[in-house]
């Protein structure tokens, strides 16, 4: 008798995409503006000479574009924790990051936060490179690697759960949110064009949910 195989899968990650509707130009305008009050920034996951990361914004004055998205970030983020959990979310923190040529992020975590996510503000038409990585934990990488599963076979089409690395392109106007604890990073931009997006972290309001 032949023995029936069924696939199932252990522990999925999902993550959450939306389209949003905001005013690019303005964002853009105003991302800008905050290079330009904070041309320093801060060096953190950002790597290349043509990086910029700002400080956490913490003044949405002359930035009535940026503080309308956001509101809807929060709504959205929010909206995302409530289909199975209880309890509000806090944002924690925000920034923007510009990359230009040459400049990418290297992979990292934002531990001890709840959700992390990243809206694009502004995309090169022909992008090269740039696109936002996703990596499993990075032992279970290893384990799944050639060296230890050995090569797949020719004909054999690749599913998402076979990749150690799962990539989304970036679109502008699209917002993406995730666990913070999930590692990410964005490949090196091979434009000549800047890309532009707004990060962000929530964590739980631990008070609040305390007092339901």
């Amino acid at each position: 008798m032949k023995v029936q195989i069924k696939p199932g899968f252990l522990f999925p990650t999902q993550f959450w995409t939306a389209e949003l509707n905001e005013n690019i130009k303005q964002l853009q305008n105003e991302a800008y503006l905050i290079r330009k009050n904070d041309k320093d920034g801060v060096r953190k996951s950002n790597s290349g000479s043509n990086g910029y990361h700002s400080k956490d914004i913490r003044d949405l004055t002359n930035l009535p574009g940026t503080n309308q998205l956001l509101n809807q970030i929060i709504n959205a983020v929010n909206a995302i924790h409530q289909i199975s959990r209880k309890g509000e979310l806090q944002l924690t923190n925000f920034w923007i990051n510009i990359s230009g040529k040459g400049s990418s992020n290297t992979p990292h975590t934002h531990s001890g936060l709840t959700y992390s996510g990243v809206f694009f503000i502004r995309v090169p038409k022909e992008m090269k490179g740039g696109r936002f990585l996703f990596y499993r934990n990075f032992n279970e990488a290893d384990f799944i690697s050639t060296e230890y599963m050995g090569h797949f076979k020719e004909d054999y089409q690749m599913q998402g759960f076979d990749y150690p690395i799962n990539t989304v392109s970036p679109k502008e106007n699209m917002l993406i949110v995730f666990p913070a604890w999930l590692p990410h990073a964005v490949e090196i931009n091979l434009s000549d064009e800047e890309r532009i997006s707004l990060s962000f972290n929530f964590k739980l309001n631990r008070s609040f949910s305390r007092m339901k």
